[in-house]
């Protein structure tokens, strides 16, 4: 099978088990947003941050080495796993150390317990490494996602039933130490893989030559994606956390089915294709395939957030809207600029990847340093228009490593780009009409929902049907197996 086969294959059932992970996740996370106060939901939701932050540091680079080595072997794998295991334990321990005496200090008791309870998982998925890179490494994407999947469902049965209890806030974190803990051995099963450890001085070395970029590079690019989250808790408390949290969920479970499972396969199929190949032409197809399909979501989003967060998480997350619908149009430069690290990563060029996404936290951590303190809504429109600001930056340093035609990148877009925006405004447009003749929140969502795919089918088919076309003969391609002819 081929590497584009492979990698498309890859997506696709990345794709399929994120979509069952998300929604189960999404389902609990609107169930406990209703019988949570906005106080609780907020302070666990802020210190887990701490905690996706430090399993961030121990999986910095490492799946990526792992993945892009021409050889496998179980020598290097175990050295990996003392490495990974030795960062996992230092982390967990500056949670405990550190993390929870500064949460004690600044917030309460119960936020230094929370984050003492977390630090475990710090740990396990450091183990899990190792695993997951082989796993990628051989493009068993279906095995890791099912693994994953089922811990997922067996964690949130356990979360409801703890939370139907009374166990209130320590629903969740007993969820999530049960979520990480069966991820673990389910993975380990699917791989098939003999864990064992090895102390190797070259190997440690091409480790931190490989990841020492990596590392700083998944620092600055969680606190890029969680800027706005990290001041809105720091500056204006876990209540707004919780409503920003809440409007930004439903992206998050949208970016993990669709652009993230798409990013996961770019190191594996990227940095196996022939040197003559041209990458920016591969590039500009992945992502204009990649607009196709999330633009207009996003942009449905934005339209239908009212009704959407009423629905989903109940009347106190009303604010939760408009910063949803904000948030939204950050969409248009992030589905060119998500894939870039990746794409150089692929090349090798680490320094690079590292220099992108420097420019991203410039554009994202320093504008929401600056304007948190004139609200939320002023923040997240500031980030909208620093993406943008900052695109011929990130163009310029992709440029440099990579053939890109930055005008023929524009020209594939712009189909999608305009479709997605039409349709946005046909949305709006009709929904107070929708709204008043329906009378019903559910209804009118379903209602919009249907007009907004109808509206862009129809905008895409009747104003870009050539490069339309196109776009589905190149889904097909991907997606569907050529037949063979006889010979």
């Amino acid at each position: 099978m081929s590497i584009k086969k492979k990698a498309t294959q890859g997506s696709i059932w990345m794709s399929l088990t994120r979509t069952g992970i998300n929604v189960v996740d999404f389902f609990v996370y609107a169930y406990l947003a209703r019988i949570l106060t906005l106080e609780e939901f907020g302070l666990a939701g802020f210190c887990f941050l701490f905690v996706e932050f430090t399993n961030t540091l121990v999986n910095a680079g490492v799946n990526q080495n792992l993945v892009q080595r021409k050889e496998w072997t179980d020598r290097y794998a175990a050295s990996t796993m003392t490495f990974v295991a030795f960062m996992g334990l230092m982390a967990s321990g500056v949670l405990v150390g550190i993390g929870a005496p500064i949460a004690y200090y600044n917030y309460s008791e119960l936020a230094a317990l929370v984050i003492i309870s977390l630090a475990p998982i710090t740990l396990i998925t450091s183990l899990q490494v190792v695993v997951t890179g082989k796993l990628l490494r051989e493009f068993k994407n279906k095995q890791m996602g099912v693994a994953k999947f089922c811990a997922t469902l067996i964690s949130a049965v356990s979360i409801i039933v703890l939370a139907e209890l009374g166990y209130g806030i320590w629903a969740l974190i007993v969820g999530k130490l049960i979520n990480v803990s069966l991820q673990y051995l389910f993975l380990v099963f699917v791989s098939k893989i003999k864990l064992s450890f090895n102390i190797d001085k070259d190997n440690f070395k091409e480790l931190v030559t490989f990841c020492l970029p990596l590392f700083w590079m998944v620092v600055l690019r969680f606190l890029n994606k969680k800027a706005s989250n990290l001041f809105t808790g720091i500056v204006l408390g876990p209540v707004n956390f919780a409503l920003l949290a809440a409007a930004h969920k439903a992206e998050v479970v949208i970016n993990q089915v669709t652009m993230s499972s798409i990013n996961s396969m770019v190191v594996p199929s990227f940095s196996r294709v022939s040197q003559d190949t041209d990458v920016g032409a591969l590039f500009i197809r992945l992502v204009t395939v990649s607009s196709v399909i999330v633009t207009p979501i996003f942009m449905g989003l934005a339209a239908i957030a009212d009704p959407f967060v009423t629905i989903a998480f109940g009347e106190k997350f009303a604010p939760s809207a408009e910063y949803m619908a904000i948030s939204a149009f950050s969409i248009f430069p992030l589905v060119i600029s998500n894939f870039m690290p990746n794409l150089l990563i692929s090349k090798a060029q680490t320094k690079a990847a590292f220099n992108i996404t420097l420019v991203n936290i410039i554009s994202n951590v320093v504008v929401a340093a600056c304007t948190i303190w004139f609200g939320v809504s002023v923040m997240l429109i500031c980030i909208v228009v620093g993406n943008f600001l900052v695109m011929p930056i990130r163009f310029s340093i992709v440029k440099k490593h990579i053939n890109l035609d930055i005008k023929r990148l524009t020209l594939a877009l712009l189909p999608s780009y305009l479709s997605a925006l039409g349709m946005f405004l046909i949305v709006i447009l009709a929904k107070p009409y929708i709204s008043d003749f329906l009378n019903n929140d559910i209804l009118t969502l379903v209602a919009l929902v249907a007009l907004g795919g109808a509206s862009y089918m129809s905008l895409s088919f009747a104003v870009f049907y050539p490069q339309t076309k196109q776009q589905v003969q190149e889904l097909k391609s991907m997606f569907l197996k050529k037949r063979r002819k006889n010979n």
